[in-house]
């Protein structure tokens, strides 16, 4: 009986541990989602402020990681580890909040598609979610340029046996191939930036190889994509221009709008969205709060207040099946 006592109770004393951690995450996470402290704070976060977001990540780091170097945690039907140090992503993938509406709509429009490139692809979330809701003969390819990053991403596709669907490419992506100087964030595994205004707390740097989405496709002899996702911290407007054929055949586009990271890395947010809406009939606006995909035009988007918390990330549609495959979100 004691044996049994020694090897089970620190197994169930560790399962209680993380069940009080997530429970305090998800409250936390819930109270800044709530009015009344969206109005205090103006629509921006609590975590703005340091030491309520070392508070957040040591919670995560004592009641889910517990001291391990690596954290696996199971989110949306995969298998995710991914660094113990990041204060955003694994937290929240261990919560199982990660992103959780846009991953919705990225899984709902990976199974109505058969090709799909991801850019920016961090250790994977988007890219093990939706290659394992691709049909058989679906394929996704996953750039990354950290090798860190690349290095989780590959075990996760791994982990996930996805090797078959998904191709992960190590390097960055922009308007023309050649190379990127990338800042590397001591805060977040999903900060890194081509600015180093970006990043926050700096780690230093690396050079990496870039391509364009339409050097590659053309260089490996493919055809344009079905949806492509771009997370790429101000870089979005030098990943589409060098994406014109590829825009072409109207892909889905999931995107960032951030018109602050964008000037950052030298580019400008009012022409990335004159480009996306030269070539798409629907765009939206991602709702977190709410859940919905809000229709948009172009001046509604210069709007003061168009652009915020929970209110970043973009979804432009150009071909009628994937309207229909995100209709529960929205009313058109």
């Amino acid at each position: 009986m004691l044996t049994i006592e020694k090897l089970t109770m620190p197994t169930s004393m560790k399962r209680l541990r993380q069940t009080l951690a997530i429970g305090l995450m998800r409250a936390a996470r819930a109270a800044n989602r709530s009015p009344l402290v969206r109005t205090v704070l103006r629509g921006r976060s609590v975590r703005r402020f340091p030491l309520v977001n070392r508070l957040y990540h040591t919670v995560f780091r004592l009641g889910v990681a517990a001291g391990d170097r690596d954290v696996q945690a199971r989110y949306r039907g995969v298998v995710l580890t991914g660094p113990v140090w990041d204060a955003t992503i694994m937290p929240s993938i261990s919560a199982g909040y990660y992103e959780e509406f846009e991953v919705r709509v990225f899984e709902r429009l990976a199974s109505v598609s058969r090709s799909i490139v991801d850019v920016g692809a961090n250790i994977g979330a988007y890219a093990c979610t939706g290659a394992a809701r691709l049909p058989q003969d679906g394929r996704l390819i996953a750039f990354e340029p950290v090798p860190e990053n690349v290095a989780y991403l590959r075990r996760n596709v791994a982990d996930n046996q996805l090797g078959g669907r998904v191709t992960v490419e190590q390097m960055a992506v922009g308007a023309a191939s050649g190379e990127l100087t990338i800042h590397l964030s001591g805060e977040q595994s999903g900060k890194h930036s081509a600015a180093a205004a970006n990043v926050g707390t700096s780690a230093g740097a690396v050079t990496v190889p870039m391509t364009s989405i339409d050097a590659y496709l053309d260089g490996n002899d493919l055809g344009p994509p079905d949806v492509v996702k771009i997370d790429v911290e101000g870089y979005e407007g030098f990943v589409l221009q060098g994406a014109a054929q590829a825009l072409a055949s109207a892909p889905t586009l999931l995107f960032e709008l951030h018109p602050e990271l964008q000037a950052n890395c030298g580019g400008d947010a009012g022409d990335l969205l004159d480009l996306v809406f030269a070539h798409y009939r629907w765009v939206f606006l991602v709702d977190e709060l709410n859940n919905v995909l809000r229709p948009c035009t172009r001046a509604d988007l210069d709007a003061p207040d168009a652009i915020g918390l929970y209110r970043s990330n973009l979804v432009a549609i150009g071909r009628r099946e994937h309207l229909d495959a995100v209709r529960q979100w929205h009313n058109l």
